[in-house]
């Protein structure tokens, strides 16, 4: 009769070796992550912050990034 035993002794952890050399530790991938969802944010607000301009001669909506009217050429003025 053959028995056989089941060793109790904890295996020491095996090393992850990367193919690249280059490991994150646990803390520095959650605070990517952090900086990462917060620079997305700041898009998000920005993006939002972007407001059509309308010019005061003609009427005509503008995109944010227009300094003149495209259709009468008038300057626009940006009130923050």
């Amino acid at each position: 009769m053959i028995q056989q035993t089941l060793s109790l002794e904890e295996q020491p952890p095996k090393k992850v070796e990367s193919p690249t050399g280059f490991y994150l530790q646990p803390w520095q991938k959650g605070l990517l992550l952090i900086v990462l969802l917060g620079l997305l944010y700041l898009r998000i607000w920005r993006r939002k912050q972007a407001k059509i301009q309308i010019c005061s001669h003609c009427g005509k909506k503008n995109p944010p990034h227009q300094s003149n009217c495209q259709k009468c050429a008038a300057p626009l003025m940006r009130l923050h």
